[in-house]
């Protein structure tokens, strides 16, 4: 059984190394980087330079990054990129999310040690956001940074001793999945057992409270205040529940000795978020900073998202399969809870309540930060914030002309054609790591 796993590992190695390879052509020859724990990597090496001075680390929480974006286009920028899928690749339900730091150890010594780069960037797209950083507070100030009694989760001591990295890119970068979670809940469920009765006044999807569903939505300022105070409370009332769960677990008095489901249903990110069919709620940052422009120019004003409404969450939202999540108690309150009176006002949010938070970890994080937002996306005001909070002394902001989540143009948007956005934000990019980090 050993010999005929091992064969089937080697066959699928063989064959992502080959997809890679020849999605790249002779571009960078990526290599496959196995590590331990479940998790693995793929090097991505600038052609014609021996020994990159620089090595970025690009990892997700859960998605697999082996053959991102970033990995082509900073390796052919002189960097050697190594492409980390943490040992939960593809897999929510059983994050335990202290422990990707672990993986993500792996890495930094990886490029550190083996690709012997002097320097060492942590790269965080998306959910990568709260990884990186995650990671970088816990390494610039020990496992004390997580462990405490306001954490719904605690890591334990054998995450003392992490490798610093020494500069951090955070690129349109969400607050944390728990964020995610909060901001998504479809507070108008007031039965769990009965996702399919909802309160009317409370409904995103109801067009007396705003809801257009051939356009952009106007929800009232009085309506976003009720509906986001009752998303903090019905997520509220989740987290206790799944923590009485844990106890009773530890206790062995619950029905399983190790975990239990926790299915929540109307509550997929993908599902609900009323600024995805408003979008003016989450439009803009409060202050004037820099707009990268699709000819390459850069200009500083009021960065207002250009991104048009999403209609197809009314549909998505009562399903099981899109709406509803499925985790564990511990996938749960490790990664996916956090605690706030309000999902949307910032002060209302209860930042370090979870390990898996950017604000939190921005606060104790000292290395070089860029933050890029994506003008055709809603995470520009939840980057302005990041800016803001953050520790580091030497910080950028700039948001990319016509990008969208995954950095390249958008299509659907007035304004355009925004055919520049990939090379223009990865440009930017590398001068700003070789510009610090000759």
């Amino acid at each position: 059984m050993k010999s005929r796993t091992l064969s089937v590992s080697l066959i699928l190695i063989s064959l992502l190394i080959s997809g890679l390879t020849s999605s790249l052509l002779a571009q960078s020859n990526p290599m496959f980087i196995p590590l331990s724990g479940g998790a693995k990597a793929a090097l991505y090496r600038p052609d014609g330079i021996p020994s990159p001075r620089v090595g970025v680390l690009t990892v997700h929480r859960t998605s697999n990054k082996m053959a991102s974006r970033e990995c082509r286009e900073l390796s052919k920028r002189g960097f050697a990129v190594l492409c980390l899928n943490t040992r939960f690749e593809n897999n929510e339900a059983l994050i335990e999310w202290e422990k990707i730091a672990l993986d993500v150890k792996q890495g930094v010594e990886y490029l550190k040690n083996q690709q012997r780069v002097s320097k060492v960037m942590l790269y965080g797209h998306s959910g990568g956001g709260a990884t990186t950083t995650f990671y970088q507070a816990v390494a610039e100030n020990g496992p004390a940074y997580c462990q405490g009694p306001n954490k719904l989760s605690q890591c334990d001591n054998s995450l003392t001793g992490l490798p610093p990295a020494d500069g951090l890119l955070l690129v349109d970068a969400h607050p944390a999945i728990a964020v995610n979670a909060l901001r998504a809940i479809n507070p108008a469920v007031f039965n769990q057992q009965r996702p399919d009765l909802i309160d009317p006044e409370l409904d995103p999807f109801n067009p007396a409270n705003g809801y257009n569903p051939d356009g952009p939505s106007h929800y009232s300022a009085e309506f976003q205040k009720r509906y986001t105070a009752a998303q903090a409370k019905r997520l509220n009332e989740w987290i206790d529940r799944a923590l009485l769960m844990r106890d009773l677990i530890r206790q062995g008095k619950w029905i399983y000795p190790d975990n239990d489901s926790i299915i929540i249903p109307r509550a997929n990110d993908r599902a609900t978020n009323i600024f995805s069919m408003d979008p003016s709620i989450l439009c803009c940052t409060n202050k004037p900073h820099k707009l990268l422009k699709n000819d390459g120019t850069i200009i500083t004003e009021i960065i207002r998202s250009i991104r048009p409404p999403d209609n197809s969450r009314a549909r998505l939202n009562p399903t099981f399969d899109i709406g509803a999540r499925v985790l564990t108690v511990t996938s749960f309150l490790t990664a996916n809870a956090i605690r706030a009176t309000d999902s949307i006002d910032y002060s209302k949010i209860d930042w370090c309540s979870t390990n898996n938070s950017v604000p939190c970890a921005l606060r104790s994080i000292t290395i070089p930060l860029l933050i890029a937002a994506m003008e055709a996306h809603y995470f520009i005001s939840d980057s302005e914030f990041f800016y803001e909070n953050a520790r580091s002394k030497d910080k950028d902001f700039i948001t990319i002309e016509g990008a969208v989540h995954g950095i390249t143009p958008c299509t659907e948007c007035e304004g355009g054609p925004y055919n520049n956005s990939v090379k223009n934000y990865f440009d930017y990019a590398a001068n700003w790591i070789n510009t610090r980090f000759p």
